[in-house]
């Protein structure tokens, strides 16, 4: 690997919120060291060219460590657990635990809460699983505010530590429990896996459980759970179960809890499930701008919050699939996208789509023959076919929107829907 290559590399992902970060510099870089898509992905996959030196002591909780939001004009903090046995040389898995509590609730209540969600069960998970610990603090929620937080912690966890961008996983109880419930929707192809733990509402009802069925899941609730937790999580059990999805149910005997023994349950299906970001059947429903660009706000904050422009999290991808926005004078009854894709052995995306009007289609040699033609086929009509090169720009401007250093996509098809296909076929 060229230490050049990989440092440049490195720069340029760290800037990745500079305007005019120089691409062309890069790809000079790039070239000079004989690099092309594959090799890049290798060198994207190993992680960083180094790493500095550890900021805390292995084996113990430490923190909190300050958080300035990305995205949003806020500074929280987070703590992290290494295991013992941690060492820079090799990648790790990653969980994020998001901490309970309330929108209106301050820092110090996050400390508290936070530190107990993380130990002992799961301080003594990362040791017998090998697994590094963030838990990121908030004192504004687990909104909008509440998703650059999430993201900023791992971006800045991916930059102390070295963690498989393949092997990131969330979890968390009551508000942390919805978070988990809502990252899994609006984010399916960040994690390898989520576990809600005594969260969730009715997702059956608005159909958002369909978009769970993306990435593998395990819940766990108690029997004695207040504000119907324990009915929305039932009722999401059933559908799951009648639609085949990889998500495991545990209802357990209590209240409003963590249940310590399912904790290494939870790991070892962590364990069992890195993400595939390449996977053959996906099943996407949005509406709204699929983006997070805006501050929420709460009449008990002592502060009216600002996003800073050009950063969006984007909330339009599933795994391979990217969605467009509709128009903001969509009619309401269009204003909802319904899209089901699957990749067949010919190298044929099947795609049965409702008021979509326009999608992205990734693509990588996993999922594709480089020496065949890719086919498009949308609501029965043929709207693409031909050969696809490799576009090294397209490839990086994704891994550093995302700062993800395994979203790695070596080619990109574009596809108009024509109007004849809309709605389309119900999917």
């Amino acid at each position: 690997m060229s230490l050049e290559a990989a440092a440049a590399l490195d720069d340029w992902l760290d800037r990745r919120f500079e305007h005019a970060a120089p691409m062309e510099r890069l790809l000079e870089t790039l070239s000079r060291a004989g690099l092309e898509a594959a090799g890049i992905e290798s060198m994207l996959r190993a992680g960083r060219a180094s790493y500095p030196r550890l900021p805390c002591r292995r084996g113990e909780i430490a923190g909190p460590f300050p958080l300035p939001c990305d995205h949003v004009d806020h500074e929280v903090a987070y703590f992290v657990y290494l295991p013992s046995t941690y060492d820079h040389a090799a990648s790790w898995p990653l969980v994020v635990i998001g901490h309970g509590g309330s929108a209106a609730r301050d820092l110090e209540f996050g400390e508290w809460a936070a530190r107990g969600g993380m130990e002992p069960f799961w301080c003594e998970a990362a040791e017998r699983f090998g697994l590094l610990l963030l838990a990121p603090l908030t004192d504004r929620g687990w909104g909008a505010i509440g998703n650059s937080i999430l993201f900023s912690a791992i971006s800045r966890m991916t930059r102390a530590f070295h963690v498989d961008p393949d092997r990131i996983y969330l979890t968390g109880h009551s508000m942390g429990g919805h978070l988990t419930w809502r990252s899994a929707m609006n984010f399916p192809d960040r994690w390898g896996a989520v576990s809600p733990m005594s969260g969730g509402y009715d997702y059956v009802a608005d159909r958002s459980v369909e978009n769970l069925t993306n990435v593998p899941g395990f819940a766990t609730w108690g029997t004695r759970e207040p504000f119907g937790i324990a009915e929305a999580n039932r009722k999401i059990r059933a559908w799951m179960d009648a639609h085949d999805s990889p998500w495991v149910f545990a209802e357990c005997d209590g209240g409003h809890e963590i249940f310590p023994e399912q904790v290494p349950r939870v790991a070892g299906f962590f364990a069992d499930h890195p993400r595939n970001l390449y996977r053959h059947r996906l099943r996407a429903r949005g509406g709204g701008p699929l983006r997070f660009e805006a501050a929420d706000a709460h009449p008990e904050w002592n502060r009216v919050h600002a996003w800073k422009r050009g950063r969006a999290i984007p909330a339009d991808t599933c795994h391979w699939l990217r969605l467009a926005a509709l128009p903001p004078d969509t009619p309401p009854g269009e204003a909802v996208q319904e899209v089901a894709a699957t990749l067949r052995d010919d190298d044929t995306f099947e795609i049965a789509s409702t008021n979509a009007r326009r999608l992205r289609i990734h693509l990588h040699p996993r999922m594709v023959a480089r020496s065949r033609p890719v086919t498009v086929r949308v609501n029965g009509a043929v709207l693409f076919r031909g050969p696809v090169r490799p576009d090294l720009a397209t490839m990086l401007e994704l891994v550093r929107e995302f700062d993800d250093r395994g979203r790695i996509f070596h080619a990109a098809i574009d596809v108009e829907i024509p109007e004849a296909l809309r709605p389309g076929l119900q999917a």
